[in-house]
């Protein structure tokens, strides 16, 4: 094995290792893997807003109109670079003590910005997504043989849903000396819509389980390769 793969294999296996002592007991090799993970991580994260960011979208244009002839002809751009400019410059006072209350005002632009267009993407690529998913057939005419399989499935899909919704509603008055409950008639389709929530949060366990397991076998083949690797 040439001496760089052999160098970059023993750091992925001791790595590997001081993260799997964990399992034991907290130690200072798991703590010294997990902040040069955290360390790394943050490093590429500023290298690549440099790169794909703050370099082509900021730097090189302001150096563009700085350079240029004419650097009021593009009033629009010149606009949104300054913009930008002194909102990061406002954001970085954050840091100072003193002058931290300067970003707030972007701060709060930012956060605004982000909740709509959290909001926007969550109706337009969850909410409604989903809603149409729900709206099948319970009596295709395209089914042909499958037609009881496809009517219990909508059927299943229909009750599913109309369950789950049930169970976030409560409409239920307070009474002294005794809690709310939910009106009578909706208890059962509550406990129906708590049944399939369980086995949603059920199968998405089960899927992280899966998956690190995947992954600890993965690392379990990796450091027993490079083990009989180093014995031949």
């Amino acid at each position: 094995m040439p001496l760089p793969e052999l160098l970059s294999a023993l750091a992925a296996v001791v790595l590997t290792l001081a993260l799997l002592s964990y399992l034991v007991a907290d130690n200072p090799l798991y703590r010294i893997a997990s902040h040069l993970f955290i360390g790394v991580t943050a490093g590429y994260v500023a290298l690549l807003a440099w790169y794909t960011v703050l370099d082509p979208q900021l730097m090189r244009p302001l150096v563009g109109l700085a350079v240029s002839a004419n650097p009021l002809a593009d009033l629009r751009g010149l606009f949104i670079l300054s913009a930008g400019l002194v909102g990061g410059l406002l954001l970085m006072l954050k840091t100072v003590r003193v002058a931290g209350r300067l970003g707030t005002l972007v701060v709060a632009l930012m956060l605004g910005v982000g909740a709509a267009v959290a909001v926007g993407g969550g109706i337009t690529g969850t909410l409604i997504p989903q809603a149409q998913a729900t709206m099948v057939s319970l009596l295709p005419l395209d089914a042909g043989g499958r037609f009881a399989e496809v009517l219990v499935e909508g059927i299943f899909t229909l009750v599913g849903t109309l369950a789950t919704l049930a169970f976030f509603y409560y409409g239920g008055q307070s009474r002294a000396g005794s809690p709310v409950e939910r009106p009578a008639l909706m208890k059962p389709v509550a406990a129906v819509g708590q049944a399939f929530i369980g086995v949603a949060f059920g199968v998405m366990y089960a899927g992280a389980l899966a998956a690190s397991v995947a992954v600890f076998a993965e690392r379990s083949s990796a450091v027993w390769s490079f083990v009989t690797t180093l014995v031949k």
